[in-house]
């Protein structure tokens, strides 16, 4: 019986995708990318470039060594992959919406600095 060949790139780029729980559609608003150009990368009609290797490093906090080969773990931090869907949330929403998150983080560092600021003293 023969084995199962390796996963490409592009399936592998289909299996990051998918582990985010991200729709091509907010996947490619993260990479800056239209939604056919992920679609045709995950079926293999586009070819995987070096810059779109070192933006999904970077973007997802990806393990270049899995993304190219498949060996080892998927994410080099797994902390990344929290900033990774905070960031695709956050792009969905309307301007308003984001400005009123952006508000709320500034509330609760300024209240982290005060509550540091007591606990210095």
């Amino acid at each position: 019986m023969k084995d199962a060949p390796e996963p490409t790139i592009n399936q592998r780029i289909k299996v990051l995708r998918k582990t985010l729980k991200l729709t091509q559609k907010k996947f490619a608003m993260i990479l800056a990318l239209s939604q056919s150009q992920i679609a045709s990368m995950e079926t293999g009609g586009r070819e995987v470039n070096s810059r779109t290797v070192k933006q999904l490093c970077d973007s997802f906090g990806v393990n270049p060594r899995w993304l190219k080969t498949g060996e080892g773990a998927i994410f080099s931090q797994k902390k990344d992959t929290q900033i990774t869907k905070l960031l695709a949330l956050f792009v969905n929403l309307e301007p308003r919406y984001q400005d009123f998150i952006l508000n709320a983080i500034d509330r609760f560092l300024k209240m982290q600095e005060e509550e540091e600021g007591k606990h210095a003293r």
